[in-house]
């Protein structure tokens, strides 16, 4: 688990001092290229784009943060995004659940909000009045976090609840409009990375996950490929590489652990893999320098 200061520093060279925790902020980026591997937060990252795209993974869903659309991390959620396209244009605004919990709402209501449903990708297009209310809202908490004005952080919270309750209104009218939920192929896509988020340690191959729904290895990776546009070994494998990254990164296990920890049979089959996949052996990138 990385906390908002670490993150801060690691990714954007920004260091804070001791003294100094971190509730709200907001980073303003433009070119940004630098990948951010496999990591789980301990506080919410919401990425406003304005131009750009990138490749995200939340969790077991994959997708595409592209101009005009909005996201909400929670924490706790192993995600990556990757392959920033030039020019990359957002603004990710960072808050710990704790600091909009105090005052002005019920528990009760605030934990709805903060709920970010798990069954749907975290991402959803804006019309231009609703981007431009969204960018305005951040705007202002960067404008007030930055200048530390009287009752600055107060006005950020208030800003932060209005954020979430139109995030929530968004959320609930593309839910209402979407066919997905009458989808044969799209349930048994949403089912398979389920299963695979939750058995990528033992099962390996599509055969594997097809017995276990009671399908052809063939439909299922049909239905996987039509939904998503990515075969479903790939899927297996792309899980199983987000992981070996966070654990390779953050973990103080050894290669050897971490394979045995992945299911993998022998040291030297984890590390054939990992490095067809990233281009690097595991113990190179165990050792790499962060960004």
């Amino acid at each position: 688990m990385i906390f908002i200061e670490d993150f801060l520093s690691e990714y954007f060279g920004l260091l804070q001092s001791d003294a100094d925790e971190v509730n709200c902020c907001v980073i303003s980026l433009k070119d940004y290229k630098y990948a951010i591997d496999a990591v789980k937060l301990n506080f919410y990252l919401v990425v406003l784009c304005s131009r750009g795209e990138c490749n995200v993974t939340v969790g077991h869903h994959d997708f595409s943060i592209s101009s005009s659309t909005i996201s909400i991390i929670p924490p706790q959620t192993l995600f990556s995004i990757k392959n920033f396209s030039e020019p990359f244009v957002a603004d990710f605004l960072f808050f710990k659940s704790d600091f909009v919990k105090t005052g002005f709402v019920e528990s009760e209501v605030m934990e709805e909000l903060l709920l970010i449903n798990p069954d749907y990708p975290p991402i959803f297009d804006l019309e231009e009045t609703k981007f431009q209310d969204f960018s305005y809202k951040i705007a202002k908490i960067k404008d007030e976090t930055e200048n530390q004005s009287p009752f600055c952080l107060e006005v950020s919270r208030l800003y932060i609840l209005q954020l979430l309750y139109d995030y929530n209104r968004v959320c609930e009218m593309c839910l209402l409009n979407s066919d997905k939920l009458i989808n044969r192929q799209y349930q048994i896509m949403y089912t398979f990375r389920k299963l695979v988020d939750k058995n990528f340690h033992q099962y390996k191959t599509v055969k594997e996950y097809a017995d276990l729904m009671y399908l052809s290895s063939k439909y299922l990776s049909e239905c996987v490929k039509n939904q998503t546009g990515v075969s479903a070994l790939a899927l297996i494998r792309n899980r199983i590489m987000l992981e070996a990254e966070l654990l390779l990164k953050y973990s103080t296990l050894s290669v050897k652990n971490i394979s045995d920890k992945l299911g993998f049979t022998s040291t030297s089959s984890f590390s054939r893999f990992f490095k067809a996949a990233k281009g690097v052996s595991p113990i190179h990138y165990h050792k790499k320098p962060k960004n």
